[in-house]
């Protein structure tokens, strides 16, 4: 994309990239200062504890979740909104039972390696 070209996509015409089995990572957009990813994870999933120079800033719109931020746990549903500091180690795991956890994030500088598979 071009440093000041105006984008309009069609979020399901986006492909995602499989993390782990029932998890699916699309990369939205990504600017100079921001990237922004769509996460759906399948109940009784689970993502993976990692942590990242860049600050996240995620809003839970769908589902519910038991989140891992640093040493605490936290019990999330939808509507919710979460800001973790850069470096802080953070996952989560879907509730079974639970709708699909849709979770929309923010990542600031922009996330550019956080489609990579996994090996």
């Amino acid at each position: 994309m071009e440093k000041n070209e105006i984008v309009l996509l069609k979020v399901d015409e986006i492909k995602g990239l499989k993390k782990e089995e029932g998890i699916i990572v699309k990369l939205l957009a990504s600017g100079e200062n921001v990237s922004l990813s769509l996460l759906q994870a399948e109940p009784g999933t689970s993502f993976e504890i990692h942590d990242h120079e860049e600050e996240e800033l995620s809003y839970i719109v769908q589902g519910k979740a038991i989140m891992t931020i640093g040493d605490r746990f936290y019990d999330i549903e939808a509507p919710t909104v979460i800001k973790i500091p850069p470096d802080v180690k953070h996952g989560l795991t879907v509730l079974v039972g639970s709708d699909t956890l849709i979770k929309l994030n923010a990542h600031s500088p922009p996330r550019r390696s956080a489609l990579k598979k996994k090996k």
